[in-house]
């Protein structure tokens, strides 16, 4: 069974944007998914092979407006209306390794919009999880489904399935099919819950 690193997130604002096409409205994720913490976490670390998940306790919502601008012209496009999470607190599990090493408390970016000031986090290490509850309940994170055995996912019971991005560079990548929070699995007590947030 795989052993994991717990950290406990806090930021005083994050933007965990969905891919929308279209709209001028753009919501966040209310929890942390893997290609958001992993990504940032690799990027931060150098180490491609780490897998991260996590979770939501608490935040309060609220809306950011502004108007991106095109990248030649510079002209704004129609001004989007973002919503934004704020006096987040979470938890981030860490799929432990032999290669992996992390100070017990660091910051990071994460999301969108990090150049307006949003995105700076936290982290700070609480536990290393060797033994954990295993039950059926509903996943509250996101993970692509070839990577569920890396975070105990036994049994996939009710999927809900979406699509996440793992990128390969700062400009590649590719979309990889994913169970979405929502779903009915047997799995690790510490990625269950009901989703409700703030």
């Amino acid at each position: 069974m795989p052993k994991y690193l717990e950290y406990t997130l806090k930021s005083d604002s994050l933007i965990l944007g969905e891919r929308i096409k279209g709209g001028i409205f753009r919501p966040s994720s209310k929890t942390l998914r893997w290609s958001t913490i992993t990504m940032a976490l690799r990027k931060w670390t150098g180490n491609k092979k780490l897998h991260a998940a996590g979770v939501l306790d608490s935040y309060k919502s609220n809306y950011f407006v502004y108007s991106p601008t095109e990248r030649f012209t510079k002209i704004s496009k129609i001004p989007l209306q973002v919503e934004v999470l704020n006096n987040v607190e979470g938890r981030i599990y860490i799929v432990k390794n032999d290669d992996l090493e992390l100070p017990n408390e660091f910051k990071i970016f994460l999301g969108a919009l990090i150049s307006k000031g949003f995105g700076k986090c936290e982290l700070i290490c609480n536990n290393e999880l060797e033994e954990f509850k295993i039950e059926q309940g509903i996943l509250n994170t996101r993970i692509p489904c070839e990577y569920k055995e890396k975070f105990s996912i036994e049994e996939v019971i009710k999927p809900i399935y979406g699509y996440l991005f793992e990128s390969t560079s700062k400009t590649t990548g590719f979309y990889i099919k994913s169970l979405f929070e929502g779903s009915e699995v047997k799995g690790p007590v510490f990625l269950l819950g009901d989703n409700n947030g703030g």
